[in-house]
């Protein structure tokens, strides 16, 4: 295979045996600086809350000064809370709310070559892959706004990084004969790789569609290549669902509790604590806290089921592959005499906007890498890119079951898997330094292209136009 690690370079951890070369760290930590360069750059523009930060940037402000929220909550809160940390380290400024976030999306670009250099075995193709989510528009621009999608999509990569751990550890401990209780256990990683699912459920219930990718890339590697018996190969699968259940299942679900530990402690402050003491001192004790709790989160799937699909910036799933619909979440303008009389807050002439965009550079050539991705899991049976493929689906298919449109930014979490597919399609390619290459080329010309949309700057009317390639952009 062009690209394959070098015969120094194929242990199970990707690296080189005896002393490691300085590149082993330098190459991850210089990755990190440049996401975390994009993603701190003029961070605290705009001056103001815009899109849904007037929620989340809200809320995490209560956890700081009344370690609850005040108003009903709608999503988990571990995402706010780490929103929350970065107002009470820099204040309750736009850099304040927005730092937590943005660190977030750092880290993913380096869990990304991470978890490629699992997946595709050479730092090249890892390298890659991490620069494709460092330079892409919707990984950028949502690591650049306090909401939580960029905290779910860290947690995310986190927990499959952690799965390719376990997933090493467990072919390094395979002999012919094991007994099924270590198909059941696992190692360690797969522990922490259900506290790391936890997290993500913690932060937006989404986080539940990682836990089905976890669990089928868990199967696959415990039953693959084994060689066993039809009844000892399902006897394993079902230790194996078993071990999954405890991991994947429990384990998050003791993490999802534990996050609300600020909700239990400040009772009497929280919304549904509120109304269920009433008026005067609230002395409910740990079981009618524990109801209420329920309620709240019964109370939750009805707000989610009764939520509104007619937000203009709101599209059909099946379109967010190719960018049918990005998102507008931030405009200013001064193009108008009106405009200039009431005050600008950008140049005369000029308009600045935020749009969630993925970069087509990377976004395009990924829906024309699928159908390598396709033939090459199904007729050659590569691990890796069935790995890539399920993980990708996992993430994206339950939206369109879902029945009524949502938002495109739903998919920060699926980014790093985009970028590793593609990469992992150029890598099996005839000429995958060229391919690649020239991958690396378009991604930087599009960032730069893009930067004014992704990073709000003042643009004229007409340079704006040239960046709305697509009609349904507008």
């Amino acid at each position: 295979m062009v690209l394959a690690a070098p015969a120094a370079d194929r242990s199970p951890t990707g690296g080189a045996s005896g002393r490691r070369p300085s590149w082993v760290w330098a190459l991850p930590l210089s990755l990190f600086l440049l996401a975390t360069g994009l993603r701190l750059w003029a961070l605290g523009d705009p001056t103001r809350l815009y899109f849904d930060e007037s929620y989340y940037a809200r809320d995490a402000l209560d956890y700081v000064t009344r370690g609850v929220e005040e108003e009903r909550p709608a999503h988990p809160p571990l995402g706010k809370w780490v929103i929350a940390l970065g107002i009470q380290a820099f204040g309750y400024t736009p850099f304040g709310w927005r730092i937590g976030v943005a660190l977030a999306g750092s880290l993913s670009v380096l869990l990304t070559y991470l978890a490629g250099r699992r997946l595709l075995r050479h730092p090249a193709a890892a390298t890659l892959a991490a620069l494709l989510v460092a330079l892409d528009g919707l990984a950028l621009t949502s690591s650049r706004i306090a909401m939580l999608d960029a905290v779910l999509g860290l947690f995310v990569v986190l927990a499959v990084w952690l799965v390719l751990l376990d997933r090493d550890a467990r072919r390094a401990d395979r002999r012919p004969g094991e007994p099924l209780r270590s198909s059941l256990l696992g190692s360690r990683y797969r522990w922490l790789a259900g506290l790391a699912l936890g997290l993500a459920v913690a932060t937006k219930w989404s986080g539940l569609l990682a836990v089905t990718a976890a669990g089928l890339l868990v199967l696959g590697t415990e039953l693959a290549g084994r060689h066993e018996g039809l009844g000892r190969t399902v006897r394993r699968g079902l230790a194996v669902t078993a071990g999954g259940v405890l991991s994947f299942l429990l384990l998050p679900a003791v993490v999802y509790l534990a996050s609300y530990t600020g909700w239990f402690v400040n009772y009497a402050d929280s919304h549904a604590g509120a109304r269920a003491c009433g008026a005067g001192e609230c002395s409910a004790s740990v079981g009618e806290r524990l109801d209420t709790w329920v309620d709240t989160q019964v109370d939750l799937v009805a707000f989610h089921q009764r939520l509104e699909a007619t937000h203009p910036y709101r599209s059909d799933p099946l379109g967010w592959p190719w960018l049918e619909r990005p998102v507008l979440a931030y405009l200013e303008k001064c193009t108008t005499a009106e405009d200039v009389e009431e005050g600008c807050a950008v140049p005369e002439g000029t308009q600045a906007r935020i749009v969630l965009l993925g970069s087509p550079a990377l976004w395009w050539p990924a829906l024309l890498a699928a159908p390598v991705l396709l033939w090459r899991s199904v007729v050659r049976r590569d691990g890796v890119a069935a790995s890539i493929g399920v993980t990708f689906l996992a993430l994206w298919l339950p939206w369109l079951a879902a029945g009524k449109p949502g938002y495109f930014f739903y998919l920060v979490p699926a980014v790093p898997f985009l970028a590793l597919g593609l990469v992992r399609a150029v890598q099996v390619s005839p000429r995958p330094r060229l391919l690649g290459g020239v991958l690396l080329v378009l991604a930087v010309a599009a960032c730069v292209f893009f930067a004014p949309i992704w990073f709000g700057l003042p643009v004229t009317s007409d340079h704006l136009d040239l960046r709305y390639w697509l009609p349904s952009w507008r």
